[in-house]
């Protein structure tokens, strides 16, 4: 029974992907200039007044990168050679300093000019899968400056960690880190080079020692200067999205050798499961550290996440993880992904599955591509076995 159902959600994942996604945002939402846009109408028009985010910059470039390894689209190459193109063009330091821009204008004219940890873990990443794409001696380069600028400007020497941006920024929160070790992992599989796995065992460390809360097993999600928990409510806040995606990132770690978190990946994955769902299966955006459920609306990526960690699961021997996989993600496509125009979602619904978003943000899809691979490769390995 599993694995009819795996299957079946995984055809329908890779139909969605080659058939509506790809064609669609490698089209309609990319510039001739290779410029992607940031979010889209219902109607699939690009909204064209908006800031545009670096990070959607990298996301999308990883999406295109990623398609043309697999060969999942005719024309993701092309549409990863013109992204990489734009974003050294107008984000990385066109104010003459060092590292990307957090923003330009709708006029694509530099608007914000601050170095953010957030962004360089993405610029890193997309880096990653354009040179498993291309081969471009580029963009490992690139990798490295932008590691530079990180230590030389974002690190906190006293506390640990990376501080948000540049000018610094609180609360402090443990995104950035997850995917910089996200980031560091891609390069460490497609290199081998000692500086990328080094950077992960740092991140998995900071992790154990900042990050997780052993008491209730949980993950922190905001932090004072000094990396303890930050005051009020935001100390208490706990997304089990960020639950499933540390418990498959730390998966992914321990097999290259990058720290043993076996204990806690366990125990964040049991308390999102516990807690993090609504009646429906889905995951909630947002719990407390004691398990009550405090925002229950639910975006789109940690419904991808769930996916992912399920799939963890289920290659770790859990027998019902296989099936808890393919039915989130069956229940994904029908809801999230069921839109009039094909290859957009509606990216967050109210505790009532009504949806409240008026726009479809890019930056949704490449949490998308990565559950989809997962989803498609768990798939293949049982057809194999």
């Amino acid at each position: 029974m599993s694995g009819s159902i795996v299957q079946a959600a995984a055809d329908r994942a890779r139909l969605w992907l080659t058939r509506d996604a790809l064609p669609f945002w490698g089209t309609v939402g990319q510039e001739p200039d290779g410029l992607f846009h940031e979010r889209m109408d219902f109607a699939g028009r690009a909204d064209l007044r908006c800031p545009r985010r670096m990070r959607v910059q990298a996301r999308q470039l990883y999406v295109f990168s990623e398609a043309a390894v697999r060969g999942w689209w005719p024309g993701a190459r092309a549409a990863a050679d013109a992204g990489f193109t734009a974003l050294r063009l107008h984000y990385w330091a066109p104010d003459g300093r060092t590292g990307f821009i957090h923003t330009l204008g709708p006029d694509k004219v530099p608007l914000d000019l601050k170095r953010d940890a957030y962004d360089h873990a993405f610029g890193l990443f997309a880096c990653a899968w354009y040179y498993k794409a291309s081969g471009d001696p580029g963009a490992l380069a690139l990798a490295h400056e932008t590691l530079d600028l990180m230590e030389a400007a974002l690190a906190d020497p006293v506390h640990g960690g990376f501080m948000e941006s540049q000018p610094p920024a609180l609360p402090r929160r443990s995104d950035p880190h997850m995917h910089l070790l996200e980031a560091v992992l891609e390069w460490s599989s497609a290199t081998g080079q000692a500086r990328f796995l080094d950077m992960a065992r740092r991140m998995t460390d900071l992790f154990q020692a900042k990050f997780f809360d052993r008491d209730t097993g949980t993950l922190r999600e905001y932090f004072a200067a000094d990396l303890g928990p930050a005051d009020g409510a935001d100390g208490q806040v706990v997304a089990p999205g960020h639950h499933f995606e540390w418990s498959w990132l730390l998966a992914w770690a321990r097999a290259l050798g990058a720290g043993d978190g076996k204990t806690e990946a366990d125990a964040l994955y049991d308390y999102a499961i516990r807690h993090g769902l609504d009646s429906q299966g889905f995951a909630i955006d947002e719990c407390d550290r004691h398990g009550r459920q405090v925002r229950s609306s639910r975006r789109a990526w940690p419904q991808t996440e769930l996916i992912k960690a399920h799939l963890n699961k289920a290659s770790e021997g859990l027998d019902s993880a296989a099936e808890a996989a393919a039915r989130a993600a069956l229940g994904f496509l029908d809801s999230y992904l069921a839109t009039e125009v094909a290859g957009l979602w509606m990216d967050q619904f109210d505790a009532d599955g009504r949806g409240v978003t008026d726009y479809v943000p890019a930056s949704t899809l490449y949490h998308v591509v990565v559950a989809f691979r997962e989803l498609m490769l768990f798939a293949e390995g049982l057809q194999e076995a």
